[in-house]
């Protein structure tokens, strides 16, 4: 393992706030693969869906939960984002 990679697990640990972070990106993954495991269920029981009434409800679950996913992007691209600005810059010359 190289030493940058060791510094930045040790202020991790030692690091309260990204370590919360580091948390919190994890769980937004968790989550967001369960809603992407979701969607692609929904999306096939409506492809073999008949009933007109029934495919509108099951397009109106999968527009909800297309929108959650987005939220839970973007969320995890904020959470990205916080996480390297607290990293420090370091000089690689």
């Amino acid at each position: 393992m190289k030493t940058k990679k060791l510094i930045d697990r040790i202020r991790a640990i030692f690091d309260e706030d990204l370590r919360n972070n580091q948390q919190l990106q994890q769980s937004l993954n968790e989550v967001l693969e369960k809603l992407r495991l979701k969607e692609k269920k929904i999306l096939a029981e409506l492809e073999h869906e008949p009933n007109a009434g029934r495919r509108e409800a099951l397009q109106l679950k999968i527009d909800l939960v297309h929108s959650q996913r987005k939220k839970g992007i973007a969320l995890l691209k904020a959470a990205h984002a916080d996480a390297g600005e607290r990293k420090p810059k370091t000089d690689s010359q």
